[in-house]
């Protein structure tokens, strides 16, 4: 009997241990979900400024060139 009680004890630790374990990985995956979430939306942004400032180059060059085709 003593020595299921020692196996309960260890395993009993060894589920706590688990959870412990889980519940800081949860919560670093959370915290990761939510840092990409904000580099989405920068990037996003970033991505629709150079998009614009692309087609500005753009409309420049084809101006330039049908300058110098005169």
């Amino acid at each position: 009997m003593k020595r299921r009680e020692e196996f309960e004890k260890k395993v009993s630790r060894s589920l706590n241990s688990m959870d412990a374990k889980i519940s800081f990985l949860n919560e670093g995956i959370k915290g990761l979900s939510d840092s990409f979430k904000i580099f989405r939306e920068d990037m996003g942004d970033y991505m629709a400024f150079t998009s614009d400032q692309f087609s500005d180059h753009e409309k420049r060059i084809k101006e330039i060139e049908k300058k110098l085709k005169k």
